[in-house]
């Protein structure tokens, strides 16, 4: 049985040496596929907008949607989770939906030939997908798949970096004991990815770094600056399972990178490591 949560969140319409190689997409793209070519769901205009609707109802199209978009069979148990927030320069909210296929990984796992493998690596694998709904136009993208470990959620959060006027989507994921934050930007229906940074690696040796994303006033153009600082990570509780747990980073302020966003390019470069 899909397990559906709802997150919605408080802000309303206010207001690379290690960048991601991914180029972003042109404006003027057809908006009716995505950037593979594949034809995105659109539903039909007298069908109720999805967040507006009942809970059953868009539990229903969510899953007819996932099922056919990453081939999910009518036996596999999933989980989904909605994210609302103002993504574009509309005034209709939006929303990030996450798959996390955990149970399908497990199943995966059992029938290769290195099952104890697969778990010492956290399942690490395809399991962790999102999609985009535009709230204006009833749409669902494809979905993005993060190769990550289902082991934990594809964490969803917002920032105002492109611009104050609505939101752009961070995505965040894990890999064993290490975390990495993904930046995109929408153009029309496709979320672009335009930064990728670790969060956090080697949680609990003595190895161990961490991070800190500060969003300053753009110096190349008007989109922010992100700015890396050293991160201390908080005490962690005895017996915790470093493959999940989430830990507290303490902002030291200290400066380790500053990325700027180039327009012509679609993403985010830095001059170098202080």
């Amino acid at each position: 049985m899909k397990l559906v949560y709802f997150v919605m969140t408080c802000s309303v319409l206010l207001s690379c040496n290690s960048a991601s190689d991914s180029k972003s997409s042109e404006p003027d793209k057809d908006e009716n596929t995505d950037i593979f070519g594949n034809e995105i769901v659109n539903q039909p205009v007298n069908q109720p907008n999805l967040l507006d609707s009942t809970e059953q109802y868009l539990n229903d199209v969510i899953d007819v949607h996932c099922r056919k978009t990453l081939y999910i069979s009518e036996e596999e148990d999933y989980e989904i989770k909605v994210f609302k927030e103002y993504l574009n320069q509309d005034s209709v909210i939006d929303a990030i939906i996450t798959i996390n296929r955990l149970a399908f990984a497990k199943k995966k796992a059992q029938e290769s030939e290195q099952p104890i493998k697969a778990k010492e690596i956290g399942y690490m694998g395809p399991f962790n997908a999102f999609y985009f709904y535009n709230g204006a136009t009833n749409q669902i993208s494809t979905p993005l798949v993060v190769p990550s470990s289902p082991l934990v959620n594809l964490k969803i959060s917002f920032e105002n970096i492109s611009n104050n006027s609505y939101k752009d989507v961070l995505v965040d994921y894990r890999i064993r004991n290490s975390s990495t934050r993904q930046v995109y930007f929408l153009y029309g229906m496709v979320p672009s990815l335009v930064f990728e940074h670790t969060i956090f690696d080697e949680l609990g040796t003595n190895k161990q770094e961490a991070y800190s994303f500060n969003y300053n006033p753009g110096t190349q153009s008007e989109i922010k600056n992100i700015l890396l600082t050293q991160g201390q990570v908080n005490r962690i509780p005895k017996q915790s399972d470093l493959f999940t747990f989430e830990p507290e980073i303490i902002n030291t302020k200290k400066t380790v990178q500053e990325f700027f966003f180039i327009p012509g390019q679609g993403k985010y470069f830095s001059l170098g490591k202080n």
